[in-house]
This record gives structure tokens, C-alpha cells and sequence, in this order.
């Protein structure tokens, strides 16, 4: 029986061959929270023992070792190609399958119907999210999910989603000579019309569990407003995956020191605009305006995309966080070195990073399980 392979105590130090005690590990010390829960969402997405009538631990692998592959990730590849194997089930010719990026045949062996629905949506979210409708949800529960297993798989696309660009933009930091990424893949989509800092509403295209009906293990994970909102209730149906989820982003957004609020919501504003999150990128520009005071910057960016005049320091922030939102990042040492000429601190530049490879996770969930809603007066 094949055995799989140890989990790492952290991933992301695993890949990248952080040493104890050098200039990376102790940047990512500063950040704790973020560090911590950014393998604990791994570990809940990839658990030992996948539960019965989940995820199987052959599909969680396969969609992650697909989503590594469309970003051209050789090491993250690497490792989930391990963990496929040692699954359980996984043949060789499976692992081929997997990987080849050409259009997915019919279904046929190795690729049952199931995890070939469950690789088109890899495809799907890597590439094309905002391209997303109702019937690509129908499509995974014609395959057999159940709404669950949607939000599990989905939520695993888009983990791997961030994954992939915060090793991207920790060995920029580092200084590594990284090769050249080629042309982007993705986003591939024509830009979206309606970005607006007016709060806006969500219709989920799948049943998020009723308030009444919650259970206390989705309760500990919806604290406060977010048990009447209908995006996390749907997430809640993983509470596990949603509440390390919600602990990484606190962890990127609300810690003190490095960069300021603003510019790390003006670094998810740059990725939601790019990836064509209307309603991720009306939240976070409103934050940034409230907290810079910089409504026309923000609104701008809002109206004529990334490349909007801005001033130098707003400038580079933008540059590096539409590069790493690409499929794959094409952010190189260039960004950071203008950064740095700017004045900003190691730190500074964590934080930026972090931001905009957290919402290549969170604009991937949001675009592709729901749809955003007018302005009430609309």
C-alpha cells in the first residue's frame, strides 16, 4: 500500500527551501497569523482522511496538481504530483491525464466523468473566472457533487490560485532569478463593465445554508454580520476550510505595521479589476478611498483599468499586483526593485504580495459562485 507522503510543517518554506533564521523566515515571522493559517488552510483542504462522502483525497490532488500545472509551477507540481500518486487509486497514467493542458477529452479512463468535471472546473477558475455562469455549477452536480464538495473544490482552486503567487512574489523578495514565465495565459476574458465603489449585493447560484438552519461548527466560523451574508453562509458548508480562510485574511489585511490599510486594499482593488470581480473590487476600492482619501485615484482605476495614471509610489503597488494576478504572475525583480527605490521596507512589500495573492483566491469564489447585484436606488 502506498503511503503518502508527511505533510510539511509549512508548505510554502518547504517549496521555496527557507532555512531557519534567514531574511525570509524571519520576514514571514512578522506575520504570523497570515504564516500560520496559510498552512492551516492546506491542511484543512488536504486533510490525512478526506470524510466519507467528500472530496476524495484523488480528486483534491488531481485539481491541485491542474491548477499548479496552468500556472507553470514546476515545484508545486512536484509536490502534489507526489500526493497524487500516494492517494490511493492514482496511476501514472492518471498523473498524464492531469497534466496534459490540452482541451480534456470525453470521458473516458483514466478521467472518469466526476474529476474530469472537477479538472474543466480548474480550468475554469484558473483562466476564465469571470466567464463563470450557473451551468458550470450545474455541470459539476450533473457529475455527481454535491453542493459541499462544490464549495470544497472551488475553494481548493482558488487556495492554490494564492499559493502559486505568494511563492512567486516570496522568492521576488528573496531575490531569486526566476525564469521567464512566458506569455499570460489568463485572465482572458473582456474586461467587465459596472466597477463601482457603491456597495453592491450577491446571489449565490447555489443554496447557502439557512440561517436557522446552522450548525455550531458553521456559527464558530460566521461571526457577527457574515451569518447573514449569503456568500459565507454557502462557504460555511466547508466550516473547516472557512474558518482558516477567514483567519488568512485577517492575518494579510488587519495587522499592524508594514504597509499602510489603504494600500493593501489598493492591491486588492489592482487584482479584483484585473480578474474582473465587480463585487470584490466595489468593497475594497471603497475601503481604499475611505482610508487614503483618494477617491478620484481610486475611482480612476475603477474606469480606465491598471494602467490609469497614478504617482510613483500607488504606481509600483498597481504594477505589482496586476503582474502577479496574471496566469501565470508575470511579476519579476524589476517591481520589487521600484518599490525599493521608493522607499519601501521588506515588510512593505510582504504585505502588498499577500494582498494580491489573496484575492486571486478570493475573486476566484466570488465570480464563480454567484453574481453581484445593482446599487438599491439602481
Amino acid at each position: 500500500m502506498t503511503t503518502r507522503p508527511a505533510t510539511p510543517t509549512d508548505l510554502i518554506d518547504t517549496l521555496l527551501g527557507v532555512e531557519p533564521g534567514s531574511p525570509v523566515a524571519r520576514l514571514r515571522a512578522l506575520r504570523p497569523e497570515a504564516t500560520r493559517h496559510t498552512q492551516g488552510s492546506y491542511d484543512a483542504l488536504f486533510p490525512p482522511a478526506a470524510p466519507a462522502g467528500s472530496v476524495t483525497p484523488t480528486e483534491r490532488f488531481a485539481a491541485a496538481l491542474r491548477v499548479a500545472e496552468l500556472h507553470g509551477d514546476q515545484a508545486l507540481a512536484e509536490h502534489y504530483t507526489g500526493q497524487l500518486l500516494a492517494a490511493g487509486g492514482a496511476t501514472k497514467e492518471l498523473v498524464t491525464a492531469v497534466k496534459d493542458l490540452r482541451p480534456l477529452p470525453p470521458a473516458t479512463e483514466p478521467l472518469p466523468d466526476r474529476l474530469r468535471a472537477v479538472l474543466a472546473h480548474a480550468d475554469l477558475l484558473v483562466l476564465r473566472p469571470a466567464a463563470a455562469t450557473p451551468a458550470d455549477l450545474d455541470a459539476l452536480a450533473k457529475a455527481g457533487l454535491g453542493a459541499a464538495e462544490i464549495i470544497t473544490v472551488s475553494q481548493l482552486i482558488a487556495y492554490v490560485s494564492f499559493q502559486v503567487r505568494l511563492l512567486a512574489g516570496l522568492a521576488l523578495i528573496r531575490g531569486d532569478e526566476r525564469p521567464a514565465p512566458g506569455p499570460a495565459r489568463g485572465p482572458l476574458d473582456a474586461p467587465r463593465t459596472g466597477f463601482t465603489q457603491e456597495q453592491l449585493g450577491w446571489t449565490p447560484w447555489l443554496e447557502p445554508v439557512a440561517v436557522e438552519e446552522v450548525t455550531d461548527e458553521q456559527r464558530a466560523v460566521l461571526p457577527g454580520q457574515r451569518l447573514q451574508s449569503p456568500y459565507f453562509r454557502l462557504l460555511a458548508l466547508d466550516p473547516a476550510v472557512l474558518g482558516e480562510r477567514t483567519a488568512t485574511d485577517n492575518g494579510i489585511f488587519y495587522t499592524r505595521g508594514g504597509l499602510p490599510r489603504q494600500e493593501r486594499e489598493l492591491a486588492a482593488t489592482v487584482t479584483s479589476r484585473v480578474n474582473g470581480c465587480v463585487f470584490c473590487a466595489s468593497v475594497h476600492s471603497r475601503f481604499a478611498s475611505q482610508l487614503s482619501k483618494r477617491d478620484q485615484d481610486v475611482q480612476r482605476l475603477l474606469d480606465e483599468g491598471v494602467d490609469t495614471p497614478l504617482d510613483g509610489r500607488w504606481r509600483a503597488i498597481t504594477d505589482l499586483a496586476a503582474a502577479l494576478t496574471t496566469t501565470p504572475p508575470t511579476a519579476d525583480r524589476t517591481h520589487i526593485a521600484a518599490l525599493r527605490e521608493l522607499g519601501l521596507e521588506d515588510l512593505d512589500i510582504l504585505d502588498a504580495v499577500q494582498a494580491a495573492a489573496f484575492f486571486a483566491w478570493a475573486n476566484r469564489l466570488m465570480l464563480t459562485l454567484g453574481d453581484p447585484e445593482p446599487p438599491a436606488h439602481s
